[in-house]
């Protein structure tokens, strides 16, 4: 089968049928490894209803690396059917939408009058405000879980020092294995550290 012929039927595949089929067939003889030829002669046998489709499927269900790929390509009048539905569906959305019926769970909120629900923050205690630096201080603070090997290099790598040098400590405590990895890797830090001051 010659190159232009081939990609001509695989952008029209009205053009498959008996005499096509055995083209491909030859095509994927001789290219055993050639898988869009595997999944052509495939198409093929399945648009011309071929009995010998199901047996062939599943040969070629495991010569193809991508089956999804391979299930899409077989059954694309399925997904342009549904693309259409889709489309058609969405067109009429957009036709009742602009008769005015939009969304009715927006249509209730802007109904019910949300100047009631928004509150003034100026008249809440103290103690809230207390709460929310609580809640900061802790989220500033490290979680000692997190602490990774990484998180130490990115430290050192932005010469925060200090917090390199602590996450290695921890580190060290965590995995006692590789203490000395983790101490010869403060030893660097400190001797960046004072060259760097």
């Amino acid at each position: 089968m010659e190159t232009d012929k081939f990609y001509n039927l695989l952008s029209n595949q009205n053009l498959l049928n008996q005499e096509t089929v055995g083209e491909l067939k030859l095509l994927t003889t001789k290219y055993p490894w050639f898988q869009l030829g595997w999944m052509q002669y495939l198409k093929n046998l399945k648009e011309i209803e071929s009995p010998d489709y199901q047996e062939e499927l599943k040969k070629v269900a495991v010569l193809v690396n991508d089956r999804k790929l391979l299930y899409n390509f077989l059954n694309i009048e399925i997904q342009r059917k549904s693309q259409k539905t889709e489309l058609e569906k969405s067109v009429q959305d957009s036709n009742q939408d602009e008769k005015g019926s939009g969304n009715p769970l927006i249509d209730k909120f802007l109904s019910s009058k949300p100047d009631k629900i928004i509150r003034n923050n100026n008249n809440q205690g103290s103690s809230e405000n207390e709460n929310r630096v609580d809640i900061a201080e802790k989220s500033d603070a490290e979680n000692d879980d997190i602490i990774t090997e990484t998180l130490a290099a990115i430290y050192m790598q932005q010469k925060n020092y200090e917090k390199a040098i602590n996450a290695y400590e921890k580190l060290s405590l965590k995995y006692p294995e590789k203490s000395i990895y983790f101490a010869s890797q403060i030893k660097e830090i400190e001797k960046l550290k004072n060259t760097n001051l």
